[in-house]
């Protein structure tokens, strides 16, 4: 199930990025929304607020630039964090089981953009004022969202009730002690 959370994340992340680029015109005026947003098409073809843009480095015969080993790196996020959903996704809270999700879909959102088009598509931009945020899209927000949501997780220091752990009849005599997932044994009960 959070899996497919996720995917529903990355696709209306791609539609918004694909709708975007066709209705709005590349680097032009902003068409206001509400609350100080604006949609303004952008192209980001560096890290969170166009770090890294013009990184490039030489290995032998070919160069990696920046956009490419961001798109990389956020593939092999995405790839430790679904193993790791897969695997302890049913006895995660709900707190870091959706920050989980949230990363995920981020990181997948833009790994998409950098890979298939060597940049990430932008278009949501707020401006109150003095106050001038850099363009974003829903995958940012997403690993935005999700850090954030971690973060306060580690603040609330488990207080989120976890699932109850299941019970294994065929430990039966006092003092016996289940293996976890390891092997290993939990010292407080010894």
């Amino acid at each position: 199930m959070l899996l497919l959370f996720a995917a529903l994340l990355v696709v209306i992340d791609q539609a918004s990025k694909f709708w975007v680029a066709r209705a709005v015109p590349l680097n032009g005026e902003g068409v206001p929304l509400i609350l100080g947003f604006d949609l303004t098409y952008t192209r980001n073809n560096g890290a969170a607020f166009g770090t890294l843009r013009n990184l490039e480095i030489p290995l032998g015969p070919i160069t990696l630039d920046g956009t490419l080993m961001l798109g990389l790196l956020s593939a092999a996020v995405a790839l430790v964090l679904v193993i790791y959903l897969l695997r302890n996704g049913r006895n995660l809270a709900t707190l870091p089981s959706v920050a989980l999700v949230l990363i995920l879909a981020g990181a997948v959102g833009n790994m998409l953009d950098r890979l298939r088009l060597g940049y990430v598509v932008d278009f949501l931009h707020f401006q109150v004022g003095n106050f001038d945020f850099p363009v974003f899209n829903v995958a940012d927000s997403c690993v935005v969202i999700g850090a954030s949501l971690l973060l306060l997780g580690s603040f609330l220091g488990g207080r989120e009730a976890s699932p109850p752990s299941p019970v294994n009849p065929a430990h039966e005599e006092p003092g016996m002690d289940e293996p976890d997932l390891f092997g290993t044994v939990d010292s407080e009960k010894l």
